[in-house]
């Protein structure tokens, strides 16, 4: 990195919003130099400010990748505690089937005996969540002449 640096540099260095950096400097805390309307700081200033040159030798943080996660709830109603019980083996089964594939997954479930209702959350990528719920609606299909 080059001898001035400007604020989101030190920000980046240091760990810190932007506005945190520039009320530092207004305030004096860190010192550096205004040039037109933005703010510089000398690589020494930041040294003394940060403790010393190894965090501004440090290499840069590794690039994150993007995840995305979906969050889902399933409520099926009018559900006897045996297919209840059914389905939730069945998609417990499924989740322990996939250890160790991809992004983790989780789902839980809970019966409520009083409206005859299960409910199943899931938490997981969109394409995982995707075969659950499909996985879901077939078990449900198989299990839709059974009745209460």
């Amino acid at each position: 990195m080059s001898s001035l640096y400007t604020v989101e540099q030190v920000a980046e260095v240091l760990d810190l919003h932007v506005k945190t950096v520039r009320r530092y400097l207004r305030e004096g805390r860190l010192k550096g130099r205004r040039i037109g309307k933005e703010y510089r700081v000398a690589r020494a200033d930041l040294e003394a400010f940060a403790g010393g040159a190894a965090l501004l030798d440090r290499p840069a943080a590794t690039p994150r990748t993007r995840r995305v996660t979906a969050s889902t709830v399933v409520d099926v109603d009018v559900i006897s505690p045996e297919e209840s019980h059914r389905i939730t083996t069945m998609v417990m089964a499924a989740l322990n089937s996939r250890r160790g594939e991809g992004e983790p997954l989780r789902a839980d479930s809970i019966y409520y005996p009083e409206t005859a209702t299960l409910r199943i959350t899931i938490a997981s990528d969109l394409e995982q969540t995707q075969q659950l719920l499909r996985m879901i609606d077939k078990l449900l299909e198989d299990g839709r002449g059974r009745h209460l």
